[in-house]
């Protein structure tokens, strides 16, 4: 798996091709989409260049599907820029709490996945993905916890995840002998976290009654 900033970056400009490549003409309106990520990209933006600041930035609203890709990959790439240079100390601010820029990278593959796969279910194509989707998989793991606190439930002991790379390799995250564990492809787990799946529609496996009070509150 390439570093977090990298992999960022190669997944923007193949968001942006898929995009161009199948949102011309008569079809699904793609715009909205990249109005969101822009959106996202000008708070990373403002979270390195002015912390003090950060907030919620304008609506965003595009007229054309060329204007709102071309718009999007500018403000990307400056905001993968600035977070690929940032010092990982002090964190950064974000809107789940402070976050080293390795992480808030991550945080924005996430969004750019979600994207994605919102995009190819649009236009109906099926995402061949790679082993870029480790950050995404590792930021779901991170942020579990605020499954639990978004629903003022107090999050249980850890995890143990098994998930299956695109390359096949084995990606494990948590104690070995935990008893609420999660296994299966890591793009399935992706799918969830992100909730543009349902667990019954993936090929995933919880054991442990924790897991499946995780779920349960997951997608709720």
């Amino acid at each position: 798996m390439a570093d977090v900033f990298t992999d960022l970056q190669t997944e923007t400009e193949a968001l942006a091709e898929l995009a161009e490549r199948h949102g011309s003409g008569p079809g699904p309106d793609l715009t909205g989409y990249f109005a969101r990520l822009t959106s996202t990209a000008r708070l990373v933006r403002l979270s390195v260049e002015h912390p003090a600041a950060f907030g919620v930035t304008p609506q965003i609203s595009y007229d054309s599907l060329d204007e709102a890709i071309v718009s999007w990959l500018i403000e990307q790439r400056k905001a993968t820029a600035l977070l690929a240079s940032a010092p990982p100390v002090p964190e950064l601010p974000w809107s789940d709490g402070p976050l080293r820029p390795s992480v808030l990278a991550a945080a924005v593959l996430t969004e750019l996945f979600a994207c994605g796969q919102d995009i190819a279910d649009a236009v109906g194509v099926r995402l061949r993905r790679d082993d870029s989707i480790g950050h995404v998989a590792y930021y779901g793991i991170r942020t579990r916890d605020r499954v639990y606190h978004r629903h003022q439930e107090t999050p249980p002991g850890q995890f143990r995840f098994e998930l299956r790379a695109p390359s096949g390799e084995l990606w494990s995250f948590g104690p070995e002998d935990a008893r609420d564990r999660i296994t299966g492809p890591a793009e399935d787990f992706c799918l969830l976290v992100t909730g543009r799946r349902f667990a019954e529609d993936l090929s995933l496996a919880f054991s442990g009654g924790h897991t499946a009070e995780w779920l349960e509150l997951l997608e709720r």
